[in-house]
């Protein structure tokens, strides 16, 4: 059995003792500031990781539905504002409408609309110079395009009442609902970016899969997902700001995944080096029990394997007993060591 240094081990130990369970505000700044502090995220449990990739996606979330707020806002008002000045005297009641102006009015858009409530005019000679138009007359509105034709005719509001003057005062009652249908919007929107991360955490574990296949460490695959939620951290609030800043990047989605990959193979190529340390340095593996699950001072390279799934990074969750870490094994194998 290899000596084990007193010194690295009480080091280890504490790291353990101290920084075994991470808050979501340390693991946040952890994940962006150091690839070394990735081998401390391995210590959480996997339930702990999700909590963490759905807090983050829920604060990112709402900070990008709250920038959507100030410019709903400004689109319902200018849309209140500019049907009130463009909306001439108007009456409808008995299931007619007249229009108090001078007749045809034709509002120029993509999508033509012309009002003509001139009892003399025929209809189908107005549809026939357009292939796409609204057309408003006394009885009815007719909507035209290429496919199809809809009518609504003004009766079938009965014997409703409607001038320009309740127009006005009915404007504000839309302005709740439109903001009603932001916040179901905005739940939806919520719901949705928080699936569309996790499949990208697994995509980003595809990439740390591979990493760690050619590096040789073999890590386990609930590991490695550990990592790439981590890892996603900074590339997450990157494309968040982007998006509030309406900045508008070619190919963004892949220089996401560039810089998760970055993370993941810095944080891989992090506990590479460490375990190296630990082969140089003559020091046991099995003193870094908590940081992936190495079982103990005695349980790890029974036969000389470097398989981390088995004597190494396990799938165990970090509730499971440490009874296995502490300074009296290095005693007891210091014992045999010298009965041998």
């Amino acid at each position: 059995m290899p000596r084990i240094d007193n010194a690295r081990y009480k080091y280890v130990l504490e790291v353990l003792m101290n920084e075994s369970k991470i808050g979501f505000f340390r693991s946040f700044i952890y994940s962006i500031t150091s690839f070394d502090k990735y081998r401390l995220f391995l210590r959480q449990s996997t339930g702990r990781v999700v909590a963490y990739l759905v807090l983050l996606s829920l604060v990112l979330a709402l900070v990008t539905c709250a920038s959507w707020y100030p410019m709903t806002s400004k689109v319902v008002n200018m849309f209140s504002e500019e049907i009130l000045a463009d909306v001439p005297d108007f009456k409808l009641e008995n299931g007619k409408l007249e229009i108090y102006a001078e007749m045809p009015i034709v509002i120029d858009s993509e999508l033509p609309v012309v009002i003509d409530t001139r009892t003399d005019v025929d209809p189908e000679k107005i549809l026939y110079q357009y292939d796409n138009v609204i057309l408003i007359t006394s009885e009815k509105m007719i909507q035209k395009n290429y496919m199809q034709r809809q009518e609504l005719s003004w009766s079938m509001y009965g014997n409703i009442e409607m001038t320009r003057d309740t127009l006005a005062e009915a404007i504000p009652l839309f302005r709740p609902m439109l903001l009603t249908i932001f916040a179901v919007i905005a739940i939806f929107f919520i719901v949705f970016f928080i699936a569309g991360k996790f499949l990208s955490a697994l995509i980003v574990s595809l990439i740390g899969r591979a990493y760690n296949s050619a590096r040789g460490i073999r890590l386990s695959g609930r590991n490695i997902f550990k990592i790439s939620v981590y890892s996603m951290t900074l590339p997450l609030i990157a494309g968040t700001l982007l998006n509030i800043l309406r900045i508008s990047i070619p190919f963004m989605w892949v220089l996401f995944y560039v810089g998760c990959a970055v993370y993941v193979i810095g944080a891989i190529n992090s506990i590479k080096r460490e375990l190296d340390a630990m082969y140089a340095g003559n020091i046991d593996p099995g003193s870094f029990d908590g940081f992936g699950g190495f079982e103990g001072p005695h349980d790890f390279g029974r036969s000389g394997s470097n398989d981390f799934n088995s004597g190494g990074f396990s799938d165990s969750d970090p509730e499971e007993s440490d009874d296995n870490i502490g300074p009296e094994n290095n005693a007891d194998s210091s014992g045999q060591d010298g009965e041998s």
